[in-house]
């Protein structure tokens, strides 16, 4: 899990603009958390959610 942590912060500095979402729903399952990661790139914008 550290090795992952580190990539994804190696490769948000040459990005621009880096976010950390946490996409929020209550259902009848309870709260669900969807965390995603975006950031710019080239013009673009690239996303990541697990």
């Amino acid at each position: 899990m550290r090795v992952v942590l580190l990539a994804l912060s190696l490769c948000l500095s040459a990005c621009s603009g880096p976010r950390l979402n946490a996409g929020l729903s209550l259902g009848a399952d309870g709260l669900t958390v969807r965390p995603s990661v975006s950031a710019g790139l080239g013009g673009g914008r690239i996303s990541y959610s697990p």
